[in-house]
């Protein structure tokens, strides 16, 4: 059976194009398992009950390109032989023709596989090292210049003052306070904490 694997880093990216990519090469989407993990690692829940516990030996794994696959080059080289030689399933990247197990299976096939899958999967952790070392000197630089980073503060709502005195007065509890301010648990309480830290007289 056909079965396909969608990574995305962060929650807020759209799977879909992979997707609709693996859908076009005629796997059916039920058999296309999604995940929002980093690739770094294969300690991940959905690709782990893919291998392990759905797919079966002749089975194949198809991913769009080799960094959803995953990004770090030891691991990927590691589990690309787990997956073939000890769970007996082949793997295909669709935007590498060559890293297709299904069509090479002879032994000369086999070497030039192993030979492209190791520079392809060093340059997959480069690209994703070099990223993180371009973000963490963003981060530098900005601290530098002053800038605020992280999350966005949050403002306070135009009825927080109403509401606000309402709760701490006991006559509306804190959800009913964050229901009326349209304002999210976490958010409720980071701006409690700001706004009582305040001096008297800013508030």
């Amino acid at each position: 059976m056909e079965f396909g694997y969608v990574r995305v880093s962060a929650k807020d990216q759209n799977p879909e194009r992979q997707i609709q990519k693996l859908m076009a090469l005629g796997i059916d989407r039920r058999n296309i398992y999604v995940e929002k993990a980093s690739g770094h690692t294969f300690c991940r829940e959905v690709y782990d009950m893919l291998i392990h516990h759905i797919m079966r030996p002749g089975d194949r794994l198809t991913v769009t390109e080799l960094k959803r696959f995953g990004r770090n080059y030891r691991e990927i080289y590691r589990e690309w032989h787990h997956i073939t030689k000890e769970l007996n399933l082949d793997i295909r990247v669709v935007d590498m023709p060559l890293l297709d197990t299904t069509l090479h299976k002879e032994l000369v096939g086999q070497l030039i596989t192993d030979v492209v899958l190791s520079v392809f999967a060093y340059v997959a952790e480069q690209d994703w090292d070099e990223r993180h070392e371009l973000q963490r000197q963003g981060i530098e630089v900005a601290k530098e210049a002053g800038k605020y980073l992280g999350r966005p503060r949050a403002n306070y709502p135009d009825n927080w003052d109403i509401y606000y005195g309402l709760w701490k007065n006991g006559e509306i509890t804190a959800r009913k306070a964050m229901e009326l301010m349209h304002l999210k648990k976490d958010t409720f309480y980071r701006l409690v904490k700001k706004y009582e830290e305040q001096p008297e007289e800013n508030k």
